[in-house]
This record gives C-alpha cells, structure tokens and sequence, in this order.
C-alpha cells in the first residue's frame, strides 16, 4: 500500500498507543486532518481503537506499511524523540 506522509505521520505516532489530543501534540495536525485520515487507517485496519474509546493503536498491517514506507522513502522517516 502507497501512504502518503500524513498517514505515515499519524501511523508512527500511534507506535505506542495514543490518545486523539496525543496525536495533535505528536502530528501538529488539525482535528479535521487527523479525523479524516483516522477514519480512512481504521477503515483499512492499520490502526484499530484501544482499550480507551480516545485512543489508538498500530495494527500489525500498520506496521508492514510503516516498514514499507521508510524503505521507499529514507528521507523522510520520522525519527523519535530522544526526550
């Protein structure tokens, strides 16, 4: 599957599981974005709802696509926070 940088954005965010205001902290996304491409990762099965109504987990697909995507695209991998 062909992911654009948004959804890439979003799926690397859910790595460890967030919450929706977690996801605009990490995105820096608006609630309309992150909606749209929420519905459209769930709808595919790459991210599915926790435990919490709020907040999201990466699928395993989830993860073969963000594999995917940094080998097409090394440029552009997000790296994590060293925080």
């Amino acid at each position: 599957m062909t992911l654009t940088f948004a959804q890439y954005s979003i799926l690397k965010a859910t790595i460890r599981g967030v919450t929706y205001r977690q996801l605009e902290q990490e995105t820096s996304f608006n609630h309309l974005i992150i909606n749209y491409y929420i519905k459209g990762l769930l709808a595919i099965g790459l991210i599915k709802k926790g435990t919490e109504t709020s907040s999201y987990q990466l699928t395993d697909e989830g993860e073969n696509c963000i594999d995917e995507y940094e080998r097409a695209n090394p440029a552009l991998i997000i790296k994590p926070d060293s925080n």
